[in-house]
């Protein structure tokens, strides 16, 4: 049996015929960092959350509690980094975050950056690590 992953941000918007959707997206932004809260909008409906890693203090157990909280839904998770550093990156796709959203990006350099940070080599410089359990 192949597993099919689950949407993500850019097939939200890619694939709204499929979804039988003909309306704009709904989003929220979760900054409180609860898990109970994250649940409760993404029980709601919501077509997207947005874990706002940048803007609130959010830890990686707290971004992975969502994603958690959120996975049992189909509500898409986006998770916002702190800022746009290839570890930080990284340890977000590690806890299982699909679609993420790099603040701070003003130059063709900093696209590459972050590019490279979510491909595996030949193309990026994300590692494989095998002894992780992923969130998603």
């Amino acid at each position: 049996m192949a597993l099919t992953p689950r949407p993500s941000f850019k097939t939200l918007f890619t694939d709204a015929a499929k979804h039988d959707r003909n309306r704009a997206a709904a989003g929220m932004f979760l900054s409180s960092g609860d898990a109970g809260i994250a649940e409760i909008v993404a029980g709601a409906g919501m077509d997207y959350l947005l874990i706002d890693a940048e803007h609130s203090p959010l830890s990686l157990e707290s971004v992975q509690d969502q994603l958690r909280a959120i996975a049992g839904y189909d509500s898409i998770p986006v998770v916002r980094v702190p800022e746009n550093d290839a570890r930080i990156i990284k340890q977000h796709l590690d806890l299982g975050a699909q679609s993420l959203i790099v603040p701070m990006i003003f130059t063709v350099d900093d696209a590459a950056k972050a590019a490279a940070s979510v491909a595996y080599p030949p193309e990026g410089i994300r590692g494989i690590g095998s002894a992780l359990a992923r969130s998603g």
